[in-house]
């Protein structure tokens, strides 16, 4: 898997696992969650990280941003 097939199936990690929580959650809901999660793993975790994990992270977010309630995930 290449880096970026990598940041998409992140992305569609993410939106599924906010998605199927405890109360299900419609498509654009689980989208915003996982958007939120992400910025937070960018924001919060800034100093720890390398400029290539703040990198994958934002390529992960715009993969998000990318996602269509009519992709197959």
């Amino acid at each position: 898997i290449n880096k970026m097939e990598n940041t998409e199936i992140k992305a569609r990690e993410i939106i599924i696992k906010m998605q199927f929580q405890k109360e299900p959650l419609m498509f654009e809901q689980a989208k915003q969650c996982a958007l939120t999660c992400v910025d937070e793993i960018i924001n919060t975790y800034h100093s720890p990280m390398d400029d290539e994990q703040i990198e994958e992270w934002q390529q992960v977010k715009q993969e998000i941003l990318n996602l269509s309630p009519w992709i197959h995930l």
